[in-house]
């Protein structure tokens, strides 16, 4: 049976539930350790200049060379056998499936060959030269 209707009354408040903070997930500190890393090597690649635009053009470089040469090395490990449960591999994953998915959802596999890999790379390196010419553009 279930409880008395004068179990619950109206001056007993039932409290909400405690709302808590979720971790961040493992997808989440692979992308703040990239943009970490882009940062530095954009910093290192100024010889540590106070030129925010220099480092802004460097850090979106870095960025997208760092994510061009993770996505290919998962189109190379594609063709083999490797452990998908592999720290590696799943790092490698998480990495590079928010550029991939939705290049995928647009484009589809072409006879069995996903050219999204190729794509995404040539948009990769296209991305800081179209943000230096904007840069040149709008600044003397």
């Amino acid at each position: 049976m279930g409880r008395p209707w004068w179990y619950d009354s109206y001056w007993q408040k039932k409290k909400p539930p405690r709302r808590r903070l979720s971790p961040i997930s493992r997808r989440s500190w692979v992308w703040i350790g990239l943009v970490a890393v882009a940062v530095f090597l954009a910093a290192a690649g100024t010889n540590f200049s106070p030129s925010v635009v220099l480092w802004l053009l460097g850090f979106i470089t870095y960025l997208c060379r760092i994510l061009a040469l993770a996505i290919l090395v998962r189109a190379i490990l594609s063709w083999f056998s490797v452990n998908r449960y592999n720290l590696a591999i799943t790092l490698l994953d998480d990495l590079t499936e928010p550029v991939l998915s939705p290049l995928r959802r647009a484009i589809p596999p072409f006879g069995g060959l996903d050219f999204t890999p190729l794509i995404a790379m040539v948009v990769l390196y296209a991305i800081p030269s179209g943000f230096a010419r904007l840069v040149t553009l709008f600044l003397p």
